[in-house]
């Protein structure tokens, strides 16, 4: 996937939460609840959160967006084991949100955004 592909891709799934708000915003939101999902919530949910991660580093350390897509992405999105590597630290982690844990795994898999 390319870096414009990728780009486009996040800056939708951007627009498309900010007009419409998810429970995952609340305050009190954690992996438990993720897990109360159905599947295709739960690929969604992380799919933009890794979305956003993209975004961001792309503008920020262009390496690290390279390593996020390596990692978590395959030809056609978000790759079984991307989604499998982030879930199983959620549920590891279940008391915090799951947006700090994403944010956590990218950190440990490819570098930091500082």
């Amino acid at each position: 996937m390319n870096s414009i592909a990728r780009q486009a891709g996040a800056i939708v799934l951007t627009a498309l939460a900010a007009i419409n708000p998810q429970k995952s915003s609340a305050e009190g939101f954690t992996g438990s609840d993720f897990f109360q999902w159905n599947d295709d919530q739960q690929h969604g949910y992380v799919s933009a959160q890794l979305g956003m991660a993209v975004s961001i580093s792309t503008r920020i350390k262009p390496e690290l967006a390279e390593c996020i897509a390596e990692v978590f992405y395959g030809d056609h999105g978000m790759s079984d084991k991307g989604f499998e590597i982030i879930t199983a630290r959620v549920h590891e982690f279940g008391d915090y949100h799951p947006s700090s844990v994403i944010v956590v795994v990218i950190e440990n898999r490819c570098g930091t955004f500082n």
